[in-house]
């Protein structure tokens, strides 16, 4: 396969809204995926410096916000992430639901194996990384929750 068509995919997924190209060309398959953060992990840069008359006014004198504790569920082998049990099915769990320790949320298909995913603590999903039939990587955020507390 081109180099140049490689870099020339790579362009196309960098410009547009899609998160996902497969090829398969000569025998050669080649996957080029995006991984989408949501806005909670996403990093800002300030565009202006924060003066210390602003810092000591956000500091002490404004009512403190607790944070929820995130955390992550990450896939634990490559393969197709399966949002429901079957097909056909509803989804397992969506934004919102609350889920138990041990509960399963969705799962993965891996050379021909159904693989159940298991929320690995308590918490509210806030967010669900990927579509149903979307291919992971091993080690990917699938899911985020709040943690119960």
């Amino acid at each position: 396969m081109d180099l140049n068509l490689v870099r020339e995919l790579i362009d196309l997924v960098s410009r547009s809204p899609i998160g996902e190209l497969q090829i398969e060309r000569d025998g050669i398959r080649i996957r080029i995926a995006r991984q989408v953060l949501s806005p909670a992990f996403q990093t800002q840069s300030p565009t202006q410096p924060v003066s210390a008359s602003d810092a000591s006014a956000a500091s002490g004198s404004s009512p403190t916000v607790a944070t929820i504790p995130r955390h992550s569920i990450r896939a634990p082998l490559t393969g197709v992430f399966y949002r429901s049990a079957g097909e056909g099915e509803p989804p397992l769990v969506s934004v919102g639901d609350l889920v138990e320790e041990g509960q399963k949320i969705g799962v993965l298909e891996a050379m021909k194996t159904f693989n159940v995913v298991e929320a690995d603590r308590a918490g509210r999903i806030v967010e669900v990384a990927f579509e149903d039939h979307a291919a992971v990587q091993s080690g990917d955020v699938l899911f985020v929750l709040e943690e119960a507390g």
